[in-house]
């Protein structure tokens, strides 16, 4: 369980503040200043809870405290050493010249003593920066890409191996209930593979020795039960969402080489129990896990994945994500766009977004879990399966925050199904459908009053037209609903067929707006129509494409050619990524 945290607010304590700013801006971690590196507060909201949160860091919360109020050497210290005797072990690993070893060694040390003068550069943060100005000096494309293809080979040997698939297979330890019916024989039959490839999984032997492991010490391991309440929940959960009659997604994350054969074969049997898998990478070498190019290189996983849909995409849209979620593929493979342990800040659109649409996420790295078990609270259970020595496996699971409400694919169909029978049947009556679009969070810190403006010249629509139905988005907001979700929720009904009359806000209907409201027109208002929206723009493009469908439809407002400016959406947001 979660420790309760204070929840830290700013704007009380100057001093505190500028070293909680020089923290964030230290770290390359302050969207503000770095908004091209940084997720947006949208998008760190598909991953974190942040409703009551002033802000987030991917850290244990004493660390952070530590590092705010000035006290973090001596906790600093001992982690700097060690990320220290890692970059050292790996350069003496890969680099032969002594004279260009000795160059690095010295280079990396003066950037090392730079970095870690001030106390604040979070272990996580100075590794990628020395491995960094390793890998860009070096010129080595793959560091260490030969032991991880050796270690991933010896895993696929002993996985098709007689010794693995008797013991596998062997009914010893399979509990049967009586009255059991088949459906209940196979899922137990699926939980004991499960857990005898967890256990087998930490015995890293297996990978890293030459020759097989004694069939004494596989049937040893194997014995073993998991005992523990992670585990235990895992299994209630799978026995859970079995029964929902959809497909669920799980998005598992940190695998390492040698496990990741391991983690295949269990994906191997969740994808068998009905549920799909998305597999998330390194974007780049990180030691000894597995990287987007590793998928690339090495011929073990080429082999293991030729079915698989590999998306190298890191800022795949909703709409494209879903698409692929609902194909035939059962495992999808993203890269999670970092180079260092799980951080939300740093992670792709592309994570993010499956992070937000998983049902269950699962996390492989010990070296994540400081950063996943802080105060903060997700928008999804998380559960990590981590080795800790052979045998010895660790199962937690992380509860999402209780106040999250997940719109899955399928409720956002059904919301989008049910307005388009309500308004069959109001074309059944004989009313026009007419569909406005118009600025809704398209100026930022402008989404109650854009509500408002809309709201009043709808009901002024509405009192003046007679027989025609208005559609009007902004009472189609609920509790959840991201900016992603109405979008797509929109585009379904937008495409139905259903609307006759397609109207755009122009600059008239916002300055009749305001005189309703009895208000003058504010300076942020002023001039602006559909045509500032990016939504409104995407929704042009889908009006235009409708109308070659049914060119009885009519489209009302601003000319095609005044859309043109505006482009893309911020992730998570409704306005254009250039006002971000």
């Amino acid at each position: 369980m979660t420790k309760e945290f204070p929840v830290q607010r700013i704007g009380t304590d100057p001093e505190r503040d500028a070293w909680l700013t020089n923290f964030f801006t230290e770290n390359h971690l302050a969207f503000e200043a770095f908004p091209d590196i940084v997720a947006s507060p949208e998008q760190l909201n598909f991953i974190v809870h942040m409703e009551r949160e002033s802000f987030y860091y991917p850290c244990p919360d004493g660390l952070f405290t530590a590092i705010v109020e000035k006290r973090a050497a001596d906790l600093l210290d001992g982690d700097y050493r060690r990320i220290w005797n890692r970059i050292e072990e790996l350069v003496g690993s890969v680099i032969d010249d002594p004279y260009r070893r000795q160059y690095l060694m010295i280079l990396l040390g003066i950037k090392y003593g730079h970095e870690t003068a001030s106390k604040v550069l979070l272990p996580t943060r100075l590794e990628k920066r020395l491995l960094r100005v390793f890998i860009n000096l070096s010129d080595i494309e793959r560091p260490q890409g030969s032991i991880r293809e050796k270690q991933n080979l010896r895993a696929h040997q002993f996985l098709r191996s007689r010794l693995f698939q008797e013991t596998i297979s062997s009914p010893e330890g399979l509990r049967i209930e009586p009255g059991a019916n088949l459906d209940e024989i196979g899922q137990q039959i699926h939980l004991v593979r499960l857990q005898r490839l967890i256990l087998l999984s930490t015995v890293d032997s297996i990978w890293k020795d030459e020759g097989q492991p004694a069939p004494h010490t596989v049937q040893r391991v194997v014995q073993e039960t998991i005992d523990s309440e992670g585990w235990q929940w895992f299994c209630d959960w799978l026995r859970q969402v079995l029964n929902w009659g959809s497909s669920p997604y799980v998005l598992w994350t940190g695998s390492r080489s040698g496990e990741i054969i391991f983690d295949l074969a269990i994906i191997n049997i969740l994808i068998k129990m009905g549920i799909k898998v998305i597999l998330a990478v390194k974007q780049a070498f990180f030691h000894d896990r597995i990287s987007f190019v590793d998928l690339l290189e090495d011929p073990t996983l080429d082999e293991l994945l030729k079915g698989a849909d590999i998306i190298s995409d890191l800022k795949i849209s909703k709409k494209r994500l879903l698409s692929k979620l609902r194909s035939d593929r059962q495992l999808l493979i993203i890269s999670d766009g970092t180079l260092e342990e799980f951080n939300p800040l740093l992670t792709s659109v592309t994570f993010a977004r499956a992070f937000k649409e998983a049902d269950l996420v699962i996390n492989r790295s010990p070296g994540s879990l400081p950063c996943i078990n802080n105060h903060f609270l997700f928008t999804r259970d998380l559960l990590s399966i981590t080795r800790q020595d052979a045998m010895d496996v660790s199962i937690t699971v992380k509860k999402r925050h209780p106040e999250i409400i997940h719109f899955t694919e399928q409720d956002l169909r059904n919301k989008a199904e049910t307005l388009i029978y309500m308004v069959k049947k109001q074309k059944e009556k004989g009313q026009k459908i007419m569909f406005y679009s118009a600025i809704v969070g398209s100026i930022p810190g402008q989404l109650e009053q854009a509500k408002k403006i809309l709201n009043i010249f709808v009901d002024h629509l509405r009192s003046t037209m007679e027989n025609v139905m208005v559609i009007n988005p902004a009472e189609h907001f609920e509790e959840g609903l991201d900016a992603d979700d109405l979008m797509y929720m929109w585009e379904i009904f937008q495409r139905s067929g259903m609307i006759d009359i397609w109207r755009f806000q122009t600059v008239d209907d916002i300055e009749k707006a305001f005189s309703l409201l009895h208000e003058k027109v504010p300076p942020e208002w002023s001039g602006k129509d559909a045509t500032f929206s990016t939504g409104c723009t995407k929704e042009m493009e889908i009006a235009m494409d409708m109308q070659k469908r049914y060119p009885e439809m009519q489209i009302t407002g601003p000319s095609w050619e005044r859309f043109r400016r505006r482009k893309e959406y911020g992730v998570g947001k409704l306005y254009d990524r250039v006002f971000a």
